[in-house]
């Protein structure tokens, strides 16, 4: 089975509509959080998502939105009162079985806290080994907008940067595919597109 993995989507359709056409040939599809951007919040995210049926956690610009008090875009989408019921159903992680594998993904790390996301580089060997403790074969992250991964122990981890703004000094955005049979990881670079 191949599984499609996105992260910091941003409010960049553009982007997302990209990393899903790249991701045409998966089965399923996971993305470790940051849909929306801090100050802006798109339905038409939302929307495509469901309709791709991918299933996402919330990241910290999601949080942000939903949870900080006084935040304007609550008030302008008062109109559309769903949106922010959308965004806010979705879980802070997420674990689940998949062509034999138990995958957990977090937006920051497995121990992100409700108001703070922790970054994890795959330098930070601390962090790393942290991980490797976690109940799962595959731990996918977020955040970081730098695509990675590695094993930890028998942990998988892997971080598929981002697909709506590139923060690794490549230029280019990403998005990876999981072959749960042989393990492998394919990272997949695309030109960047404006939201």
């Amino acid at each position: 089975m191949k599984i499609g993995l996105i992260s910091d989507i941003h409010c960049n359709l553009p982007g997302l509509q990209r990393a899903l056409d790249l991701l045409d040939d998966c089965t399923e599809l996971l993305c470790a959080g940051d849909l929306m951007y801090q100050y802006r919040f798109s339905s038409e995210i939302l929307d495509l998502l469901e309709e791709r049926g991918v299933q996402c956690i919330v990241g910290n610009h999601d949080l942000s939105i939903l949870h900080t008090p006084g935040h304007p875009l609550r008030a302008t989408l008062a109109s559309d009162p769903s949106a922010l019921a959308r965004l806010g159903a979705l879980p802070t992680e997420l674990t689940v079985d998949l062509g034999g594998l138990r995958l957990a993904m977090f937006h920051g790390s497995p121990w992100d806290e409700p108001d703070l996301a922790y970054y994890v580089y795959p330098q930070d060997r601390a962090k790393i080994d942290r991980i490797s403790r976690v109940e799962a074969d595959v731990v996918i992250l977020g955040h970081t907008h730098i695509p990675f991964n590695m094993w930890a122990g028998e942990r998988l981890i892997i971080n598929s940067g981002s697909c709506g703004e590139c923060r690794d000094g490549t230029a280019m955005l990403s998005c990876s595919v999981l072959d749960t049979t042989t393990r492998e990881v394919e990272l997949r670079r695309f030109e960047p597109v404006a939201p």
